[in-house]
């Protein structure tokens, strides 16, 4: 029961990250293609502050599909030397491999606070609108923060697969992936 509830509330998690992220980038390609089209139609009409815009919108962006990717365990693995392995052995290096990513997005995450700070104290803004750049931090902490904690979510999840047999790629009779 209580891996059900995990496994639904990691899916929720991911599902909405990913909803937000999808929405920043559709965001992003509606106002360059506005912009370049009222641009065509007159030189003189644009979008006042567009690159406050897409530079925000691609910060969280970025940041949220990395945590959706950690989310969802769409990770690239390497696992050349899996098949070989005893099951206990590969549950104990995927572990170690999923808390390493944590422990390496918490670090970075820990490292953005005083450039955030200075950011703030300084009063850095944006050039077109005049935003506090601080504010792109927080896309930063919020991105790299949901990463961390899906990763320690995902990590049952991630020690049970390993847990499996890993399957060998399929092959034809011409030795061709199938």
């Amino acid at each position: 029961m209580l891996h059900r509830l995990r496994s639904a509330a990691v899916n929720a998690l991911a599902a909405v990250i990913s909803t937000v992220a999808v929405l920043c980038l559709g965001f992003i390609m509606l106002i360059i293609v506005v912009d370049v089209t009222l641009r065509a139609i007159n030189p003189a009409w644009r979008i006042f502050g567009m690159l406050d815009y897409v530079e925000f919108s691609l910060a969280w962006l970025l940041f949220l599909a990395i945590a959706a990717t950690v989310i969802g365990r769409a990770f690239v693995v390497v696992d050349l030397i899996d098949w070989g392995l005893p099951p206990a052995l590969r549950k104990v290096l995927r572990a170690l491999g999923l808390l390493a990513a944590v422990g390496v997005l918490a670090l970075t995450a820990w490292q953005t606070v005083t450039p955030a700070l200075d950011a703030r104290d300084w009063g850095d803004r944006t050039l077109d609108l005049g935003l506090p750049k601080f504010w792109y931090w927080v896309s930063i902490w919020v991105g790299l923060g949901l990463a961390a904690v899906g990763g320690l979510l995902a990590l049952p999840d991630e020690i049970a697969d390993a847990g499996q047999a890993p399957s060998l790629p399929a092959i034809d009779a011409n030795g061709e992936p199938k």
